[in-house]
């Protein structure tokens, strides 16, 4: 062969076909693809075809149009927590809160709390401890 790759492409026609054939009488997934059956292709029960994929496009959708995902919303437009909750949760850090107390709240009220008291951290478990430290 001298070197060169063994590929359908570059055989004959006539050669190209009789090897489509042998391996379709093979197997069963190159046999239904050279149906035009798209094997292992099922939507609502339905097996999808050369002849039917048209009736399984999104309508109103022209064939060049690609979806774009939603913009990311940026940082600056995040809405932030409303003052009074703020307020009362510097509230009850006046008051030592008890580890239930703290493991019963969210994750937002305990960054809230944390950063009253000066600590910020990652996890739930680790901002929890942080909290009893500085109480």
């Amino acid at each position: 062969m001298g070197g060169k790759k063994l590929a359908l492409a570059n055989m004959p026609d006539e050669v190209r076909e009789r090897v489509k054939e042998r391996l379709a009488e093979k197997d069963e997934v190159i046999a239904q693809g050279k149906l035009g059956i798209l094997p292992g292709i099922l939507i609502d029960g339905k097996q999808v075809t050369k002849d039917n994929i048209h009736e399984f496009e999104i309508s109103g959708m022209k064939s060049k149009e690609i979806i774009k995902p939603k913009e990311e919303v940026k940082k600056s437009e995040e809405v932030e927590e409303p003052e009074e909750i703020i307020d009362e949760i510097k509230e009850k850090v006046v008051d030592k809160l008890t580890k239930k107390e703290l493991e019963v709240m969210t994750f937002k009220e305990l960054k809230v709390i944390g950063k009253a008291l000066g600590t910020t951290d990652r996890s739930k478990s680790n901002l929890i401890k942080e909290i009893l430290k500085l109480q």
